[in-house]
């Protein structure tokens, strides 16, 4: 994930789990990416086990929803592209 500094609304937003959440704000105001890092944060945890199709997010444009679905589309290539360095990495260490 990337170096995004939240806010402590954000940070709060970001980090609270148990149910559904509302995320919103004025223009500009970071809730695509507020709503990306959850989503990359509670798919990535291996204590979370959920995968993205357990999720509903709902955005009032179709602008916003594809803004959405690419931030999110480039983290789950960069978590992959990161996965398949490890696991390259893995495999060049000598066994024990």
């Amino acid at each position: 994930m990337s170096d995004f500094a939240p806010t402590a609304s954000q940070k709060q937003a970001i980090e609270t789990r148990g149910g559904a959440i509302l995320v919103s704000a004025g223009a500009g105001s970071g809730k695509t990416k507020v709503l990306t890092e959850r989503l990359m944060k509670v798919i990535l945890d291996p204590d979370q086990k959920q995968g993205i199709d357990r999720f509903v997010v709902i955005t009032f444009t179709k602008a916003s929803a594809a803004e959405l679905r690419s931030r999110i589309e480039g983290e789950l290539d960069q978590a992959a592209a990161e996965a398949e360095k490890l696991l390259l990495v893995g495999h060049a260490l000598p066994p024990e």
